[in-house]
């Protein structure tokens, strides 16, 4: 029998070893950093380097995530099913590893132009940003349904992911913000940070293309059914089946708050906590939550299999809304509380992240003529939601609330009612958001 992050010393036939879980779950170092690095830091650069008016700047990189983001998954998704049996879905890791250091480098790297200009140039570089993104990550979350057909063991794939994550997240949010920090905070500071990037992401996808090919040889599983090509009614009639689309929208409403939470959290340092080093604060925030994501694995894994996969998805999307509320409410609770709060809500994050995830491929292994569809709406409501939330709704929070980015470019103070915006963004909607997505989920969601 195994544990969720080891191997028993004889494993059954069909039983993923050590080495290949993690072969496969190293490539989500590249799809973590790909995701938060614009959410934590590309509206931030573009309010107080490039000096865009708030609501704009999240315009112009929401609109990218809804139109590329979106119609790339979904276009990626039907090609991974049609195309599966000439070019296996790992070979699309190989795709993204060629074309992550030219989007990377590109998005950064802003030429200077007028403001409508440098918006334009933003928007541009972002849509080539998605079409990479969709063409390693749909592809690579589709893989891990077909990697088992034990429930189970899925869960367990879906935690080595999240171990993974962890370590994404502290390249995205801890390793990102100190290069930009070392380096100065102007814009050659954050085109440093994406060469090194650009590094990085493409190895991880390497090594995932190679880690994923060994679990399919261990994989004791049936070859999966010829792709039936579908109609658009009837691909939205798979997608709107209740057992996944009460899940998905669940999670909508849950990545939404998540990417507000997110995107200011640098706002909230800067300004409500009134921290000048609120970059290297949040490097030490991202390592304290990459430490609760890694040691809640086994106790989400083992809750799932006693309590159930429903109920354990509900609690930890209730607790996540719920840490960020009283953070926001806190500002002045100092370091050490924040470092708390950051724990316990990356431990309840990671419940509903992998609880999620596991319930998705538990869908996607039952029905892998479909997998493929499955992964690309899912990868789709992950960038709709963390773009709604950390570009779209913020943007609009902080517009909305008065927050001024020709003050915060001179590096002066923002009003009171700024600072309510910012605690708003940061806090109040995420933990409304959450917390009715589980109550939905509860409601209408199936285990």
């Amino acid at each position: 029998m195994t544990t969720a992050l080891s191997d028993a010393p004889t494993r059954p036939a069909g039983q993923l070893s050590l080495l290949a879980q993690a072969g496969y779950g190293v490539g989500q170092i590249a799809g973590q950093v790909f995701r938060d690095v614009p959410s934590l830091l590309l509206l931030f650069f573009m309010t107080n380097v490039l000096g865009i008016e708030p609501a704009l700047a999240g315009a112009a990189i929401f609109v990218p995530k809804l139109v590329w983001g979106v119609g790339c998954d979904m276009a990626v998704g039907v090609l991974s099913d049609r195309w599966k049996q000439r070019f296996a879905r790992r070979r699309w890791l190989l795709v993204g590893a060629v074309g992550a250091p030219i989007a990377l480098i590109l998005l950064f790297h802003v030429p200077a132009l007028s403001v409508t200009g440098r918006v334009a140039y933003v928007a541009i570089a972002f849509s080539l940003y998605m079409m990479v993104f969709a063409c390693f990550s749909v592809p690579y979350l589709a893989i891990a349904g077909e990697l088992s057909s034990d429930p189970h063991q899925r869960t367990v794939l879906m935690a080595w992911r999240l171990v993974f994550t962890a370590a994404g997240v502290l390249v995205g949010g801890a390793l990102s913000p100190y290069i930009v920090q070392s380096l100065g905070g102007g814009q050659p500071a954050y085109e440093g940070m994406s060469r090194v990037l650009a590094v990085i992401c493409p190895v991880a996808l390497v090594l995932a293309f190679f880690g994923s090919g060994r679990a399919a040889r261990q994989a004791a599983v049936a070859p999966a059914p010829a792709h039936v090509r579908l109609s658009l009614g009837q691909a939205l009639a798979v997608l709107a089946a209740p057992r996944f689309s009460v899940l998905l929208a669940a999670n909508l409403m849950q990545l939404a708050g998540s990417g507000m939470a997110y995107a200011s959290m640098l706002y909230f340092l800067t300004y409500n906590m009134a921290r000048a080093d609120a970059f290297q604060l949040i490097g030490g925030l991202v390592i304290i939550a990459c430490a609760g994501i890694v040691v809640a694995q086994p106790m989400w894994v083992a809750l799932a299999r006693r309590v159930g996969k429903k109920p354990i998805y509900i609690l930890s999307a209730a607790g996540y809304g719920l840490s960020y509320l009283a953070w926001s409410m806190s500002a002045d609770a100092g370091t050490v509380a924040a470092y708390a709060f950051s724990f316990v809500a990356a431990v309840f994050n990671s419940g509903w992240t992998l609880l999620g995830f596991s319930l998705m491929t538990d869908i996607a292994g039952e029905d892998q003529a479909h997998a493929g569809l499955y992964s690309a709406a899912w990868i789709a409501v992950d960038k709709i939601g963390f773009a709604l939330g950390g570009t779209l709704l913020v943007g609009l929070v902080l517009s909305g609330f008065g927050f001024d980015a020709a003050r915060a470019v001179a590096g002066l103070p923002q009003t009171a009612r700024a600072l309510t915006g910012v605690m708003l963004a940061f806090g109040v909607v995420p933990a409304v958001l959450n917390i009715t997505s589980a109550a939905l989920f509860w409601r209408f969601g199936r285990d």
